[in-house]
């Protein structure tokens, strides 16, 4: 629930912003009915990201009852709606000013925030057909024969790596501060997370090896020793 209200809010916060309601703006209407092709390419990619995150929180994702505290609503809805209106205040502002580059940067952009996305998907569907046993079950997850997650192969978190590449592309779009301010906000997070989850892996390898199964974990070994306490 508390996810939905986030991404559902962030989704809603934006598109007012992008009907450019003349209690935000309050610009005359002829600067109001203007557009250029990059806020509206802007727009379709930040509602497709909220829609693909509603999405996977309904039919993908299965979450244990720890996942997160109903208290933390408050929290990360003022950070997630908070930042949804500050970008979309300034790009879908009437006097807002395209990239530097001009369709060259766009179209370089709007490439790498699908291929961004849809690698994101495929990590987030390969991490659910683990859990096939229960949301509490943890297994290491290996690259497939799907090439999107062959980034397994060199970081733990892909799916973090893939939603940090969307939006720095998305930054690079719109050529926005604000948008680069929640990417870095995002990053810093998704770091911690994805440290979090390596040492996870890390136990669950040893565990693995004690077992017998050294040739699957031997990679895992080399990141245990990032995650022992120090003495």
């Amino acid at each position: 629930m508390v996810f939905l209200i986030e991404y559902a809010g962030s989704l809603f916060i934006y598109l007012l912003f992008y009907l450019r309601m003349p209690f935000v703006y309050g610009l005359e209407k002829k600067l109001m009915s203007r557009r250029l092709p990059v806020v509206n390419l802007a727009c379709i990619c930040h509602s497709s990201h909220y829609i693909k995150r509603l999405i996977e929180t309904i039919f993908v994702h299965r979450f244990s009852h720890g996942t997160m505290p109903l208290k933390s609503i408050v929290k990360n809805c003022f950070f997630y709606w908070g930042f949804a209106a500050w970008l979309a205040y300034y790009i879908n502002h009437p006097l807002y000013t395209p990239p530097s580059y001009g369709q060259k940067q766009i179209n370089f952009s709007l490439i790498t925030f699908l291929l961004c996305e849809a690698g994101n998907f495929s990590i987030h569907v390969e991490l659910n057909n683990l859990r096939g046993n229960g949301p509490k079950t943890r297994r290491i997850p290996y690259p497939t024969k799907n090439p999107f997650t062959w980034l397994f192969f060199f970081v733990s978190c892909p799916n973090y790596t893939y939603e940090v590449g969307a939006w720095i592309s998305f930054t690079i779009m719109t050529q926005c501060v604000p948008v680069g301010l929640f990417t870095l906000v995002g990053f810093i997070q998704m770091t911690i997370w994805a440290k979090d989850k390596h040492c996870t892996y890390a136990l669950i390898g040893a565990a693995h090896d004690s077992r017998g199964s050294g040739s699957q974990t031997f990679q895992l070994l080399i990141h245990l020793k990032c995650c022992r306490p120090q003495t």
